[in-house]
């Protein structure tokens, strides 16, 4: 299979177009369906555990089909077998399970055979506890299995379905960059960072402002670190981003206290997010994230009590619980009883819907991604 370089990077366009404008996913998802020969495609985010879709960007897949996997097919042949899938990998569907095996399912009778589909591409894009974000490209039984081609061009295009995704999911404020409105920007508690062409400063808000000023970040024309060795590797992975690459992650002790900072790079392909020139920033080329699970310690008590009916006391446990702590770590740190921890705990779990530390740590961390109610003077 020949492509042409032109067709390639009008696909990685769309691919990274979506970050910023879900309602282009579908036709990202159409254009590597023919790319690949296949019928269709689709990109969704479900929790097995919840048996809950929370989004779904369907490129030529027939609807009706869609409903009946949400309603009834959840758990199903690939599913299972997807479960435990590491990210980024491509897991052909004939290593999951025979087709003839997948035949005899009412998977196959009520979702996959009326659209004539008995294979599959698939690959897990995100994954947060229960919740995973995946991508399917179906073929038709007629077509067969992909060729190494084919497969070898889904896998090359993995890393970067991967970071067109948490793109999207890290910036919950991407709308507002494209409006240039930089001062929801600025209410992240995440860095941000936007760099041009060149590798310059054209943005930084107020948290990458004040991880200057500690020392963690040298935010100057350009981006540096404290470190020697960690500015050589950002900016490996920002020439890379330059470059077209997808971008990558990496760590960073901040200064002085050691406490480990993660930097996410990612480059803009978007058409949307390049119109930030008209606001003054020109040639915006990559995004950078830089990401300090501390912050999320510090996040006003009043936050969680009103946003899941919690009385001070609960709200106390919760957000000490949600650091990582044991029941007796917990206990210690806060005066109190183990059993009367596990009482608080038991209440906060049922307010908050959720059935353990490490799904309340992810709720808390999401209340902790915003400075809601900030003011100048606090910064």
């Amino acid at each position: 299979m020949t492509l042409s370089s032109d067709r390639i990077e009008k696909v990685l366009d769309l691919i990274y177009d979506a970050a910023a404008e879900n309602d282009l996913w579908p036709h990202a998802l159409t254009a590597i369906a023919d790319l690949t020969r296949s019928e269709g495609g689709i990109l969704f985010g479900q929790s097995y555990t919840a048996q809950r879709i929370y989004f779904d960007f369907n490129g030529r897949l027939n609807e009706e089909c869609n409903r009946a996997y949400q309603e009834r097919h959840m758990q199903n042949p690939w599913s299972l077998h997807m479960e435990h899938q590491p990210t980024g990998r491509l897991v052909m569907s004939d290593e999951a399970v025979s087709l003839a095996e997948l035949q005899a399912s009412a998977f196959y009778d009520e979702v996959l055979r009326p659209q004539e589909v008995g294979h599959n591409g698939m690959m897990a894009l995100a994954a947060r506890q229960d919740f995973r974000a995946a991508f399917n490209m179906c073929r038709s039984v007629r077509r067969g299995p992909f060729d190494p081609d084919e497969q070898r061009l889904l896998e090359w295009l993995s890393p970067h379905l991967c970071r067109s995704v948490t793109l999207g999911f890290r910036i919950d404020g991407y709308l507002a960059m494209q409006q240039a409105a930089f001062n929801i920007l600025d209410r992240l508690a995440d860095g941000v960072i936007v760099l041009d062409r060149k590798a310059h400063v054209l943005f930084a808000n107020v948290t990458s402002r004040r991880m200057a000023e500690e020392g963690s970040l040298r935010l100057h024309q350009s981006i540096a670190t404290h470190s020697p060795a960690h500015s050589q590797r950002l900016n490996e992975l920002i020439r890379a981003a330059l470059q077209g690459a997808a971008g990558g992650t990496m760590s960073l002790p901040r200064n002085p206290d050691g406490r480990l900072l993660t930097i996410l790079v990612s480059s803009i392909r978007s058409k949307d997010l390049g119109r930030l020139s008209d606001a003054g920033v020109k040639d915006a080329a990559v995004l950078l994230f830089v990401i300090d699970p501390a912050n999320r310690r510090s996040i006003p008590l009043e936050r969680i009590r009103d946003a899941y009916g919690l009385t001070h006391a609960e709200a106390r446990v919760a957000l000490a619980a949600s650091s990582g702590n044991t029941i007796r770590e917990t206990a210690q740190s806060l005066s109190l009883s183990p059993n009367t921890i596990k009482t608080h705990l038991r209440r906060v779990f049922a307010k908050t819907a959720t059935g353990r530390q490490a799904e309340l740590a992810g709720l808390i961390a999401a209340i902790g991604s915003m400075r809601v109610g900030e003011t100048d003077s606090e910064r």
